[in-house]
């Protein structure tokens, strides 16, 4: 046992540090979406705060460490958004717009949210992509 947690440690640092503020492709449908990833509480508060563009394929994946009721608002944030609630499975929940500056907290519905995605307004109704479809390539 003793041998094995600092291994176990090490890899698990790796992983983190690979996986944190890094970039991944998800697949809803048909449609991909190049994501930033934001694992790190830091990465999470940051979000996609002061930022005056967002390319039209591209969106921001928070992963949370547990399933939980989730929120976000929208200080120092000039873009229009879409907010999808995902499970543990990648089934998106619920999607919600969210307003430029904005900082009353959007919460999710459900207490199950194990993901969520940021995406430019309406980048998920203009391509028909609702609640229930399951989202790919998400990492563990």
């Amino acid at each position: 046992m003793k041998k094995t947690f600092p291994l176990t440690l090490a890899l698990a640092l790796i992983a983190a540090t690979c996986l944190a503020g890094g970039e991944t492709t998800l697949k809803i449908g048909e449609e991909k979406l190049l994501v930033e990833v934001a694992v790190t509480p830091g990465e999470q508060a940051q979000g996609l705060m002061n930022r005056d563009f967002l390319p039209a394929e591209r969106g921001m994946l928070f992963v949370f460490p547990r399933p939980k009721k989730a929120f976000f608002w929208m200080r120092n944030t000039s873009l229009p958004l879409d907010l999808a609630f995902l499970d543990s499975e990648g089934v998106i929940l619920e999607i919600h717009p969210l307003v430029p500056f904005e900082e009353t907290r959007v919460e999710s519905k459900s207490e199950k949210v194990a993901y969520a995605i940021e995406t430019n307004r309406d980048w998920f109704a203009s391509r028909g992509l609702k609640p229930g479809l399951k989202v790919q390539g998400l990492p563990r």
